[in-house]
């Protein structure tokens, strides 16, 4: 690395006549150190777990840059102050004034720093510190992340977009406290360095494609919408036909909005704590493409109908409708109703770790998909749909399935074969993203950054949304409502095979369900077969190919969209040896002895360190940092001036107004309360003793 004195001015390379930009590849990155303060003494952030509950209380959580990196293509420039960061922009500028893109990967961390440094503007976030981008007010400069780009971790970069580079992992020691003056090794120099050196080669892989840095997409599913855009926005048929479905009523966006759910994530409480032997896993391939190209949807503005049974429901049409339930209960072992998605709920319901197992009344906003599954699963005195909207159903337009097609198809042509690697991992990742596009929601409430210091939500008013709607409508290439219908029929595809092997389920999430011994094979079998039928019917109406929903591979298996298989490795009549659940998102297992462990927010390498046999995978277990190296942050926005005297015995002033104190922490697995009483007084658990 060189020191920012050393720059002199680069050759920049200009691209564009009317609206020019700097196309060099600028990255940027900094260091810090996270510190406690108690009673006014300093303590290392890396000792918080030491401190008793209050002490961690009063304890002042703040940090302090002590590096910056800045890449200018591959050459990496540093300092150790803000103040020589605003020199050496001040020194950028001096080269070249025309607008400029500067690549951070998890711009959020570095702008928390930033903001009370340098004056931003043009905040474009998700949520609160949930950054995408931003403009500096007194450069031309703006900052985008390329974490929201790639949707993947720094480290994980080198090896997905096989990079002349990679990160090096462990040649830092944050427990450390250092300061701008604290000297640094040229291995922990080197670190910095490769941090910037990895953003750059990833960004020079994505202008490949885009060519232009201001092209480049800002998130990984704008990526695939860049595409579709291109490939129809210029198709007046396309459009007219897309733009005539999206409503401009309020009042219909927000229950699109309120029958949204995404995937169905349970443990069956009959298994939940237990350990099971020889489980199976089955996953669907590729669930949600699968039933954007074989299902009809929503293809007309939703109007008011008068529809208020079930049985009353024409097949021509998809329905939207608010109903409500009186004394309903369940007749599975799996429940099904998300608490989460009632707009009430009345009596004294009982839960099954957030699932509606009886309820006195509930009131919930559902697709026409959707009741026929909870009229299905549920016992009820009555229900009442108390409104109800219809839309014509019908195919997606051809120009979009056959966009999901190519993408299948080439993903599944280039997988494991050498030399075409990074192209691989471009096509499974915007396959990936197919489904989270038909998802975004694009009318959302505004996310602020005001008076340079606050984070505030503001709700859209029904004017707004309206004005959104109309906009949307102008140049429609995606429908909200499609991605309504596809999480509903991938639910009920699932939710059904539930329902047949209801007391073999352990486990299921979105595409996936895990079941014990004894279960009925001819389950998937008769589903997989129905799912064949389905898209040779559709292949024959729409006179797509048959072979473009099942391509074959480099050693010619073909694969076929949305069957169902089982997760057998190699030589293995089961998938896992050993199995147990906590609930959602919390589950072991075994495979040849090695533990493998899912607990949402604790990293698997690690989290799987903390047990010695899945007997430890209980209540109370303590997922420490030793192991997972598991971090929370604490931001602040009020930091106060402090003397810090880093590990070598130096002191200095840190003056920092703002900063993310990163903290260690530890994850104990447990259950709500509600859950546990399940568990332990359930008469129907008593009965599957293993």
């Amino acid at each position: 690395m060189k020191h920012w004195t050393e720059y002199r001015g680069h050759r920049v390379d200009i691209l564009g006549k009317t609206k020019k930009v700097d196309n060099t590849v600028y990255t940027f990155d900094i260091e810090t150190t996270s510190y406690l303060i108690l009673d006014g003494q300093i303590i290392n952030a890396r000792d918080y777990q030491s401190l008793t509950e209050d002490e961690q209380k009063k304890c002042i959580k703040q940090a302090c840059m002590y590096i910056w990196q800045f890449s200018i293509n591959d050459t990496v420039y540093y300092g150790r102050t803000w103040e020589e960061f605003k020199q050496f922009l001040d020194r950028l500028e001096d080269n070249d004034n025309h607008h400029k893109v500067i690549f951070i990967h998890n711009l959020a961390f570095e702008f928390q720093a930033l903001w009370s440094v340098l004056r931003v503007k043009d905040v474009m976030s998700r949520k609160s510190r949930s950054l995408i981008r931003c403009e500096l007010e007194d450069y031309n400069i703006e900052l985008r992340c390329t974490m929201m780009l790639s949707n993947l971790k720094l480290a994980k970069l080198p090896e997905v977009y096989q990079l002349p580079v990679e990160k090096k992992v462990g040649d830092l020691d944050y427990s450390k406290l250092r300061t701008p003056i604290t000297p640094l090794t040229e291995k922990e120099m080197g670190y910095c360095e490769f941090d910037c050196l990895v953003t750059y080669y990833y960004i020079k892989t994505e202008l490949e494609i885009y060519k232009r840095v201001d092209k480049l997409p800002t998130t990984s599913t704008g990526k695939v919408r860049k595409q579709l855009q291109k490939l129809v926005l210029n198709n007046p048929t396309y459009v007219h036909k897309v733009s005539r479905q999206i409503n401009t009523n309020p009042y219909v966006y927000n229950m699109l909005v309120d029958a949204f759910a995404g995937g169905y994530t349970h443990a069956n409480y009959i298994y939940t704590d237990r350990i099971l032997d020889n489980v199976d896993s089955y996953d669907e391939t590729s669930a949600y493409p699968y039933v954007l190209v074989t299902y009809k949807f929503p293809s007309t503005e939703f109007r008011p109908c008068t529809v208020r049974r079930l049985e009353d429901m024409s097949p021509k049409f998809a329905y939207l409708m608010t109903v409500r339930i009186k004394n309903m209960k369940c007749k599975y072992l799996n429940n099904f109703i998300s608490s989460s998605k009632c707009l009430n709920i009345k009596g004294y319901p009982d839960y099954d770790n957030g699932r509606i197992i009886s309820a006195d009344e509930i009131l919930i906003t559902v697709t026409d998909v959707d009741l026929r599954f909870i009229l299905d699963t549920y016992e009820y005195e009555s229900y009442e749909i108390e409104e109800c909207y219809s839309s014509l159903y019908n195919y997606l337009p051809i120009e979009y399935v056959d966009f999901i097609l190519d993408k299948y198809v080439l993903k599944t042509k280039l997988k494991n074969v050498e030399g075409k690697e990074l192209e691989y991992s471009r096509e499974k990742g915007a396959f990936n993203s197919l489904y989270g596009m038909t998802v975004t929601n694009t009318i959302r409430a505004d996310v602020n950054f005001i008076n340079f210091d606050e984070w505030v939500e503001i709700p859209l008013a029904n004017k707004e949304i309206k004005d959104a709607l109309f906009k949307s409508k102008k140049r429609g290439f995606l429908n909200f409502a499609w991605g309504v219908w596809c999480t509903a029929y991938a639910r009920d595809n699932l939710l059904r095979r539930v329902l047949d092997l209801d007391e073999y389920v352990t486990y299921c999430d979105t595409d996936s369900c895990k079941v014990v011994p004894g279960y009925d094979k001819s389950v998937f079998e008769k589903y997989n077969k129905t799912v064949e039928d389905r898209i040779r019917a559709v292949s024959e109406e729409r006179g797509i190919p048959f072979e473009r929903f099942a391509p074959t591979d480099i050693k010619g298996n073909s694969h076929l969209l949305g069957v169902f298989e089982c997760e057998t490795g190699k030589g293995r009549d089961v998938t896992y040896d050993k199995f147990i659940t906590q609930g959602a998102k919390k589950y072991a297992y075994e495979i040849d002895g090695e533990i493998h462990v899912t607990v949402s927010g604790v990293p698997k390498e690690g989290g799987a360190k903390c047990l010695k046999s899945l007997d430890d995978f209980r209540d109370d277990l303590i997922f420490d940092f030793e192991h997972t190296n598991k971090l929370t942050l604490a931001y602040n926005d009020r930091q106060i001036p402090v003397v810090i005297t880093d590990y070598l015995g130096k002191k200095y002033e840190v003056t920092d107004k703002t900063g993310v104190c990163m903290l260690p922490t530890t994850y104990k697995l447990g259950k709500a309360e509600d859950y546990a009483d399940l568990i332990n007084s359930s008469t129907e658990r008593a009965k599957f003793k293993l």
